[in-house]
């Protein structure tokens, strides 16, 4: 069996955390299949081949698989929604086809641009032909439904790449996530106060971490990011973890810690699958649909405000001297993992019987 998956093609890992979880369940449920990755987009504009299910891409799906997943990460996000593709191509797609991931954007509330009218009509056209449709969050299933379309929310694939039982103790090393270099505030600009507030506290957290005597680092998501993080890094000392595209080295990276500060939503997922403690820096409505999805406000702090700000560092410094109060909390996420790893199996054994191969 062949299975074409189609990817998005960023600069953030955390997109590949994604891919990770949706191929280590499909080779569960399809055990002797062969994934091809096919990019999904490309809006960096860095590939010199075809993108989209359109084209020669579409004419090899036809030609070569059994089942196309289209999964990653932000495709909803408009107004045009991040996976090429146009109505021609999907109504030529000859094979069972499936969503598998996808949530809405990572923007702020208020701030998001609605879908086109063309982005509309090939979502609503692509997901009526689809066997299945699996989103990471409740916000997510709420946007289809406006759209007419029903869908299972199976939670983010990546949360299950590790699926390993909280380690909840004294931390002896703390792993911290850069923000996203979007957020650096600059002069002039209407949200410059409000991510002035995010790398402030951001840079008080540093300070914090150095005094603690706990030994800590810096990873970014995308090495792009280094270009702020190395200076704020420098008077410690220090340089950030940057394994560029290998999912594999971020893995160990979280493994190896006691802690995670998440100022990337996927840094925190992948925690959540990994077994470790983590605090979530919440600043657009993917971040907050991850709360309400695993209901864990208690270790989500607002970026954007000075107390959430503060109540960070006074929660991470909880953390430090009693772990155990936070047992409970964990505990709670821990369930809500395997609630949602229960509803993956269900949604991928559908899958499986609405295949012919």
């Amino acid at each position: 069996m062949i299975i074409h998956h189609y990817v998005p093609h960023t600069a953030n890992v955390g997109d590949l955390f994604v891919r990770d979880g949706i191929h280590l369940r499909l080779k569960e449920i399809f055990p002797q299949a062969r994934i091809v990755e096919l990019p999904a987009n490309d809006p960096d504009k860095v590939l010199h081949t075809c993108v989209g299910m359109t084209g020669e891409n579409l004419e090899r799906t036809n030609a070569e698989a059994q089942l196309v997943v289209v999964g990653g990460s932000n495709l909803y996000q408009g107004p045009d929604w991040r996976f090429k593709t146009d109505e021609n191509s999907i109504k030529a797609l000859r094979v069972p086809l499936c969503f598998i991931g996808l949530g809405t954007g990572s923007i702020r509330s208020g701030h998001g641009k609605p879908l086109d009218e063309r982005s509309r009509r090939e979502i609503i056209l692509s997901h009526e032909k689809a066997l299945g449709v699996a989103v990471r969050d409740y916000a997510t299933a709420q946007l289809l439904r406006t759209l007419g379309i029903d869908s299972t929310v199976t939670a983010c694939p990546a949360a299950f790449v590790g699926r390993e039982t909280f380690r909840v103790a004294r931390p002896k090393k703390i792993l911290v996530s850069a923000p996203p270099r979007r957020f650096v505030p600059r002069l002039w600009r209407k949200s410059m106060f409000q991510n002035g507030w995010m790398y402030l506290g951001f840079q008080r957290l540093l300070r914090m971490l150095e005094k603690s005597g706990i030994d800590w680092q810096v990873i970014v998501h995308d090495s792009r990011d280094n270009d702020y993080v190395a200076p704020l890094l420098a008077p410690y000392g220090r340089q950030a973890v940057s394994p560029g595209m290998n999912t594999a080295a971020y893995y160990e990276a979280f493994r190896s810690a006691d802690l995670v500060i998440a100022y990337r939503l996927h840094m925190g997922i992948s925690a959540l699958g990994w077994g470790v403690p983590l605090f979530l820096v919440d600043f657009d409505l993917r971040t907050r649909a991850f709360i309400e999805t695993f209901e864990c406000d208690a270790i989500a702090f607002d970026a954007f405000s000075p107390p959430k700000v503060a109540g960070l560092l006074r929660a991470v410094k909880r953390f430090i001297a009693y772990p155990e109060q936070y047992q409970q909390i964990y505990q709670r996420m821990l369930e809500r993992r395997e609630f949602f790893w229960n509803k993956t199996s269900g949604f991928y054994s559908e899958i499986r019987e609405g295949i012919r191969y």
